[in-house]
């Protein structure tokens, strides 16, 4: 089941990646620190998350993520992210996104019927794609509402919202 949402899922960006143009002349290539929230319903998880990366030609983004759960089904764990996105219409305020990443947990965890958290010390990891608005005032700060749906290896649906603010710094033309 996994195996066959990963085929479509990079079909679909690798297309995005080929007809999304390259930046104007004036964008540059960056690199940028970013602060995010979320929350995970299913869990009930609130990761704090603190990523960088690297945008090439004012729309490509890779970037690696760490984050911890202060609250939820995965209280005290820490975690970490990979993932690839595209902003849409480089240099305008309004950017769409569109991408996927694959995280990993140290554990498990979930809750019974009762609401009592239980974990087993199997790894788990998440295969996600995301979508959202970037608002970006300035060039170099953008204010994300996003929205991440995928699986686990549990096997379990996963969702999240998440609100982000990213820090670039230009790299040249």
């Amino acid at each position: 089941m996994k195996r066959q949402a990963v085929g479509p899922c990079l079909a679909v960006l690798s297309a995005l990646a080929l007809v999304a143009s390259p930046g104007e002349a004036g964008d540059s290539h960056a690199v940028f620190a970013e602060l995010a929230a979320g929350f995970v319903p299913v869990a009930n998880d609130v990761p704090l998350i603190l990523g960088v990366g690297v945008r090439v030609f004012g729309i490509h983004e890779v970037w690696g993520r760490l984050g911890y759960m202060p609250v939820g089904d995965d209280v005290g764990y820490a975690f970490g992210v990979v993932g690839y996105r595209a902003a849409l219409r480089p240099g305008r305020v309004v950017r769409p996104i569109v991408g996927a990443y694959f995280a990993g947990l140290p554990a498990t965890c979930g809750h019974d019927d009762e609401g009592r958290p239980a974990c087993t010390p199997d790894r788990l990891f998440i295969f996600s794609a995301t979508g959202g608005i970037r608002i970006e005032p300035r060039a170099w700060l953008g204010i994300a509402a996003l929205l991440s749906l995928g699986v686990d290896s549990y096997p379990n649906p996963f969702g999240m919202v998440e609100i982000a603010t990213t820090f670039a710094l230009p790299l040249g033309e």
